[in-house]
């Protein structure tokens, strides 16, 4: 048995401030680098990614896997078309190459919030063109990011597929795990299953889904429960969408996938009714940045241990944020917020001064907003130099665990007693190994803040005192209804029908 395999993930944000050229998908902060081939296949196992798992599935059920590339492009504005004709024409070129040495399957690691400048959903196309290859019924199976903005026609093009189940993404690699072991089993003789789809009505920030909070955390148990009771039901995959990409089918939906029509139907009913039912749950409490230090700066003095984790959640990397922007950092200044610490500004110049500088020394430059002088204005020094890396590391949190990140030189500032990391690339902060890496111990912490929204509470939720979600200014925008929607065809959450 031979399966080929090929990886192309983005999210696209179209309030970015940007376009996402080729060169974003050659070595992305966090995850492996572009590769292909052979290369792929030994890059790829032992990350937290699916396809690790997909990989670690095949090599136990004696399958040979046919690489074709994995590659991924941080969050950003929509993929420029030269760099998805690219990569995408490289994927087709290989599984033509891969048909020829005797693939009988396809497995595909996608995220479903891929917009690029011409085709507003980009893996429908990849799809169509894969299909154009290797029309139905040969086995094509995906796994998706659980924030993908899935249509039905996407669907259809697949034989089966699934999605994350949780937010923090803490179940990559059991997701391409589970998809492989399925489309093993469907080449084995299992029939290929029914797929019923259904559309959520609404739109709604990705942090008020966060499967550690309700309504979330029921809306997963609930569908876990009703695989493990129904018979003949394999998968019940529900997608949160990511309405930050604007494109008509931008949103939530579910994909039920069964033995037989009635059961598959029932239960795509099923959790669209209870996605109705709970969408007047869905209001994340966020406080205005100064609010935010100041309530952290109280809770340090109160019971409990643990640091106090403030969300910098609109400028979150890993929703297209720039990763540079300073309201956050100012408020702590402004607050005498001694001891915190902030994860992280990307900030090239000024990693690079503090490595000229060394420890102990002094950084004159004013840090941040780069690139987004419109939203915020650079925090002025001096700056002293308390720590350096190499920003070389492997993962030690549930989202990143086993990737080695190259984030660059990173340096640990400190100005008035606050403390902040500053490197040469942006990554969403919900990995402790940064920390650690600048001799940090993170559960030892009065206060972090962290460019992230929910995926920093994989690691840190279980270590903190208290969790604030803060809005400072930045491309992830909280509030979709401050957003001019050009394409997005749902109403918000809570707004009416």
């Amino acid at each position: 048995m031979k399966i080929a395999a090929a990886g192309f993930q983005h999210e696209t944000n179209r309030f970015a401030g940007r376009t996402s050229p080729r060169s974003d998908f050659d070595a992305p902060g966090g995850w492996p680098a572009f590769s292909r081939g052979e290369e792929m296949g030994v890059t790829m196992r032992g990350t937290g990614t699916p396809m690790s798992g997909a990989l670690q599935v095949a090599d136990d059920a004696g399958v040979e896997i046919l690489p074709i590339l994995w590659c991924i492009g941080l969050p950003s504005g929509p993929v420029e078309d030269d760099a998805f004709e690219d990569i995408a024409g490289e994927i087709c070129e290989g599984f033509k190459s891969a048909l020829e040495q005797g693939a009988g399957a396809l497995y595909l690691d996608l995220h479903g919030a891929m917009a690029t400048i011409t085709h507003p959903d980009a893996e429908a196309e990849l799809l169509r063109r894969l299909r154009q290859i290797a029309p139905a019924p040969y086995p094509i199976a995906a796994s998706f990011d659980l924030h993908g903005n899935i249509p039905e026609g996407l669907v259809r093009d697949l034989t089966l597929l699934d999605c994350y189940r949780t937010y923090p993404h803490m179940d990559l690699k059991d997701t391409g795990a589970r998809v492989m072991e399925r489309l093993i089993a469907h080449l084995n003789g299992v029939p290929a299953p029914v797929i019923a789809y259904r559309a959520v009505p609404y739109i709604a920030p990705p942090s008020d889904l966060c499967t550690f909070l309700e309504p979330a955390r029921t809306l997963l148990a609930e569908a876990e429960a009703m695989v493990r009771t129904t018979p003949g039901l394999h998968a019940v995959s529900q997608f949160s969408g990511f309405p930050l990409a604007d494109v008509p089918e931008a949103g939530p939906s579910i994909v039920a996938q069964a033995e037989d029509t009635r059961t598959a139907e029932e239960a795509a009913d099923r959790m669209l009714q209870r996605w109705i039912e709970v969408e007047g749950l869905l209001d994340t409490p966020r406080l205005p940045a100064a609010e935010a230090v100041a309530q952290a700066m109280a809770l340090t003095q109160g019971p409990g241990t643990g640091p106090v984790v403030i969300s910098d959640t609109q400028d979150n990397p890993g929703g297209g944020g720039s990763g540079d922007t300073t309201g956050m950092l100012h408020a702590l200044l402004a607050a005498g917020a001694r001891g915190a610490v902030m994860v992280h500004i990307a900030d090239e110049a000024a990693s690079r001064a503090a490595h000229e500088a060394g420890v102990g020394g002094v950084v004159a430059l004013a840090i941040g907003a780069g690139t987004t002088a419109d939203l915020c204005d650079p925090v002025p020094g001096p700056w002293t130099v308390i720590a350096l890396g190499d920003g070389a590391f492997t993962g030690i949190g549930p989202m990143y665990r086993g990737n080695a990140i190259r984030l660059g030189p990173v340096a640990l500032l400190e100005r008035d007693g606050v403390r902040v990391i500053v490197a040469p690339r942006k990554m969403q902060a919900s990995e402790p190994g940064l920390l650690v890496h600048l001799g940090l111990t993170p559960e030892d912490q009065g206060i972090l803040v962290l460019k992230s929204s929910v995926h920093f509470r994989g690691a840190y939720q279980p270590m903190a005192r208290a969790i604030l979600i803060a809005e400072a200014p930045g491309r992830v925008t909280s509030d979709l209804g401050q957003l001019e929607f050009r394409l997005a065809r749902r109403r918000l959450a809570g707004t009416p029908a």
